[in-house]
């Protein structure tokens, strides 16, 4: 079996992240609701990525498998059948389209692309020797070997959230704040999966306020013992209405030099 044939049955028995959703992905009824149509809330060239990578062609599909309490992109990242339904034609021709324009790189995005997969592989087949950029998956990394084993040889540039620090339990913010359970455990493994695999990857931490010590801390220092790594301190932390505590405040100034001069402290090689 071919991987668009082995992607392409995820669409009726989804093990493509730890909720292993199984066949409730053929009615839309899984934890990320996206069901056998892929739908993108918006497409663009977009200057707001890493260097490397801008202006990048950013793809954004709906519906996400985090459940993140302070997204600032829930109006897609949980709905989703937000946006324009698209086919693999389709997305090929724009690629091409964004690739003559001047992008440096094909985004898939989200809310998160791991639903999508089987839409990408089928897109990134199509296109073959076409596509001439560089392709990237930017995904919070929530997701199982059988996804990598899809995305291996298809994608060129792996762009993983790493937001959330180690603790585990109900209480750990990956569960608790992302809706993820055994964050930790998940994300690094795919971190270090990826790494092995010779793949350039560009880890991204959101700052998030109140949450040095028990997320940025640990986050970096992990990241410190991958040289190969590079690393994406990303500040644009917006506090949604609905929440309190810490995280309902605006990111701070202090913070944001804190969590730098730890990253200088520890090596990191920053990517802005």
């Amino acid at each position: 079996m071919n991987t668009s044939a082995r992607a392409a049955a995820h669409l009726t028995d989804c093990h493509l992240c730890p909720f292993r959703c199984g066949v409730l992905r053929s009615a839309g009824d899984g934890v990320c609701r996206v069901g056998a149509t892929s739908y993108v809330a918006s497409e663009m060239l977009h200057w707001g990525e890493e260097e490397p990578l801008r202006p990048a062609h950013a793809i954004f599909f709906s519906g996400c498998t985090a459940r993140c309490s302070f997204c600032i992109a829930a109006r897609f990242a949980f709905r989703p059948t937000y946006g324009v339904p698209v086919s693999a034609k389709m997305l090929a021709q724009r690629i091409l389209q964004r690739q003559a324009q001047g992008a440096r790189s094909v985004c898939f995005i989200g809310g998160d692309p791991a639903p999508h997969i089987p839409l990408i592989v089928e897109v990134l087949s199509l296109l073959g020797e076409r596509c001439t950029i560089p392709t990237v998956f930017n995904s919070n990394f929530y997701l199982t070997d059988e996804a990598l084993d899809l995305l291996d040889g298809w994608i060129d540039i792996y762009l993983p959230d790493l937001k959330f620090g180690p603790a585990s339990g109900p209480q750990s913010c990956g569960e608790a704040l992302g809706g993820m359970p055994d964050y930790w455990r998940v994300v690094t493994h795919c971190i270090d999966r990826t790494l092995a695999r010779g793949a350039r990857v560009i880890v991204r931490h959101l700052l998030m306020p109140g949450h040095f010590d028990c997320c940025t801390a640990p986050a970096l220092a992990w990241l410190a013992e991958r040289p190969g790594l590079e690393v994406s301190l990303l500040t644009q932390y917006l506090p949604p209405s609905h929440l309190q505590g810490a995280l309902a405040n605006s990111l701070g100034l202090r913070e944001i030099e804190q969590a730098r001069a730890v990253a200088s402290r520890l090596g990191l090689r920053l990517v802005k």
